[in-house]
């Protein structure tokens, strides 16, 4: 699943190509249902996609997810299900492009989490039961990488030598 030219090619006017292959379009379209299935169950896997906002003060942690908590898993949802209604698309926008960082963040941080992935951890080997999900959880960061890499704005070469 490499790309000599990455994932996009710009058409112009805020529309991109999508140039994945078919079977990293059937891979990207199955991981959210496992996001969302792990939100349902309250998965411990979950936890780094809600981040404490009180971590030190239970009793306001606890209100604040009284609050916010419906919200959030809106959220996370829309987001990925706007994820997967794009991602099949030969042309997208800029605006689906900002859902797919936003899905694909999701999905490594439950992945990352469900791996106990770490700085500067080695990849287990191919023996290895997680060797697969390992190859996923990067696959998913070079995407990511990818597509904000495309989205920055190029930088000016320095002419002041």
């Amino acid at each position: 699943m490499t790309h000599s030219i990455g994932p996009l090619r710009r058409l112009g006017g805020g529309r991109f190509e999508n140039l994945l292959h078919d079977e990293e379009k059937e891979l990207l379209s199955v991981l959210p249902g496992l996001v969302n299935e792990a939100i349902d169950m309250n998965s411990p896997y979950v936890t780094r996609l809600f981040p404490p906002t009180y971590p030190f003060d239970a009793v306001a942690q606890t209100e604040f997810e009284k609050i916010s908590s419906d919200s959030l898993v809106k959220q996370h949802r829309g987001v990925l299900e706007g994820f997967c209604a794009s991602i099949q698309k030969p042309e997208i926008t800029l605006e689906d492009l900002v859902t797919w960082v936003g899905a694909i963040n999701n999905i490594r941080l439950l992945l990352g989490t469900a791996l106990d992935v770490y700085e500067e951890m080695q990849r287990p080997s191919e023996d290895d039961p997680r060797f697969q999900d390992f190859v996923i959880f990067d696959y998913l960061t070079w995407l990511q990488g990818s597509i904000l890499e495309f989205l920055s704005p190029q930088t000016e070469p320095d002419t002041s030598a």
